[in-house]
């Protein structure tokens, strides 16, 4: 290309690129370690994961917090209530609208989840100073308050 028009950068300089191979990546390891672990696909242990950290979330909720489209975390939520590991609860201010709760079985394979997670971050961010890693997780911060202010989820 002439000097005028130069050619666009390539693809993987992209920090957008590089983050969303570095999360296809991860979810490739940690869907591994799931099923060998605790016997749940990703958006299984994803789901658990976000309904055990989220209180009272609906589907549309807990796609967004679990990463998933609506589908998928509809069909995982209900694999999980056909497991006996979270239960629907209707909502006190809108009968047509259900919580996701974990059952006490639930909530006791969500710690286990919640143990593989701490150990894939920490493995992930192992490269990383102790420094380094408190500067990567203010400057997500800052990405993610900015993100979710241009991008505001439904409620619902």
């Amino acid at each position: 290309m002439s000097e005028r028009c130069p050619s666009p950068p390539a693809l993987e300089r992209f920090f957008t690129y590089r983050l969303n191979t570095l999360a296809k990546l991860n979810d490739m390891a940690t869907h591994a370690v799931y099923l060998a672990e605790v016997g749940l696909g990703l958006s299984e242990a994803r789901t658990l994961s976000s309904i055990g950290s989220f209180p009272q979330l609906t589907v549309n909720q807990l796609a967004f917090e679990a990463n998933l489209d609506k589908g998928q975390a509809s069909r995982a939520a209900q694999s999980l209530v056909d497991k006996g590991l979270v239960q629907k609860v209707a909502s006190p201010l809108d009968g047509r609208s259900v919580f996701l709760v974990l059952t006490p079985r639930g909530r006791t394979l969500w710690r286990k989840v919640m143990v593989l997670v701490e150990r894939r971050n920490r493995a992930l961010t192992s490269c990383l100073s102790e420094d380094e890693y408190h500067q990567l997780l203010d400057m997500f911060e800052r990405m993610l308050a900015q993100a979710k202010a241009a991008h505001r989820p439904e409620k619902a």
